[in-house]
């Protein structure tokens, strides 16, 4: 009877504490990582080497090139950890999307954020939520950030990454790509007394503006450069979007907008009357003044996953092979392998194998370069 009542008690003391994981949880937020490792400690050898891989990974100063993709299977045994860095623009929204071939296990994602010039911050400053396989974060500015993404301990199975970007904002002109932005930032005005801070999307005459975000018309009307322009505020605190040379204007001042609505049409006013018809679109960052605003609205192609990558192991074919620090030949080399020297292979992209040699130094080689094999 007290081996029953005992028996119970524990497992009412252990739901308690569940209870209370989940009610803190929901608080606290934990990252995919943080839930992951509460089943483990310190006393479990391949626990510890699996951590230790990852601090590693902090060493790790591979590049690539938006957009990215990336196959490959997960190797249990050897605690493969993927780290990249990669430059994002200010108005840009960076994508980092994984697929495994088995859904049951987790991958774990963390974004780093740099504390100064070389070092960059220990704490993530973004991580996969629990049961998901994909982070999206929105660049407040210029920046390089640390990429390191590592399976669970168990995971045997093939993997596919994409790492994009897409822009912030909707496109400005109804109908338009690309292709009708002919006049980008920083072009010179005037015979060089100033410089053009923004972009020109050509389009018919009438063609329709659109609210690139939601926010707050702070401003209309036909004046100086411009013309006719409306000014949509992004936020309380957030930036003014400049729409000019409007043909005519289909808002007003203080009215509240939502993404895609129709704020004008198209036209040639102010100081473009000897141009074609088009919009000026410029974005304006508080105190700082015009900024870039072409990485807020260049539409980006979401990329393809190609010829799947299943080899584990690799030998180098020739003498002097280049080992590069990305997946093209500009970017620098780094080392030089070997006739017959055996690697690791963590994945592919396109003609590149991602690859690392004696369980320290990684880097890209091309595949004219490696014959896999089927062991190490």
């Amino acid at each position: 009877m007290k081996i029953k009542i005992f028996a119970i008690a524990t497992f009412l003391v252990l739901l308690g504490c569940k209870q209370i994981q989940k009610a803190t949880d929901v608080v606290t937020q934990p990252t995919a990582r943080e839930v992951y490792e509460r089943d483990f400690d310190d006393e479990n050898l391949q626990f510890t080497s699996w951590k230790a891989a990852y601090n590693r990974a902090f060493n790790d100063s591979l590049k690539i090139e938006l957009p990215y993709t990336e196959t490959g299977v997960f190797n249990s045994e050897n605690h493969l950890v993927y780290s990249y860095l990669v430059f994002v623009q200010e108005g840009e929204k960076l994508v980092i999307s994984t697929e495994l071939e088995t859904d049951s296990l987790s991958v774990f994602i963390d974004l780093f954020q740099k504390k100064n010039d070389s070092i960059f911050q220990q704490k993530p400053k973004l991580s996969n939520e629990p049961s998901t396989a994909s982070v999206t974060y929105e660049s407040t500015k210029n920046e390089t950030i640390k990429l390191i993404i590592q399976p669970e301990l168990a995971a045997n199975t093939s993997f596919s990454f994409k790492i994009y970007s897409v822009p912030t904002y909707g496109f400005p002109v109804s109908g338009a790509t690309n292709k009708n932005i002919q006049s980008y930032w920083g072009a010179t005005r005037d015979g060089g007394k100033r410089s053009h801070e923004g972009v020109d999307i050509f389009a018919e005459r009438g063609t329709p503006i659109l609210a690139v975000t939601d926010g707050r018309i702070s401003s209309t009307g036909n004046r100086g450069l411009g013309g006719k322009q409306v000014w949509l505020r992004d936020g309380l605190f957030g930036s003014s979007v400049y729409y000019a040379h409007l043909d005519s204007i289909a808002t007003s001042s203080g009215k509240r907008v939502k993404r895609g609505d129709t704020l004008g049409f198209v036209g040639n006013t102010g100081n473009a009357k000897t141009t074609a018809p088009h919009l000026h679109f410029g974005i304006y960052k508080g105190y700082s003044g015009a900024i870039n605003p072409l990485p807020f609205i260049k539409k980006q192609e979401i990329p393809e996953v190609k010829n799947a990558n299943t080899n584990l192991f690799g030998t180098v074919t020739r003498n002097n092979a280049k080992l590069r620090l990305g997946s093209s030949t500009k970017f620098q080399q780094i080392a030089s392998l070997q006739k017959n020297d055996s690697v690791s292979i963590l994945g592919k992209n396109n003609s590149w194998y991602h690859i690392q040699k004696n369980n320290s130094l990684k880097g890209f080689i091309h595949q004219s370069l490696l014959k896999p094999t089927s062991s190490n």
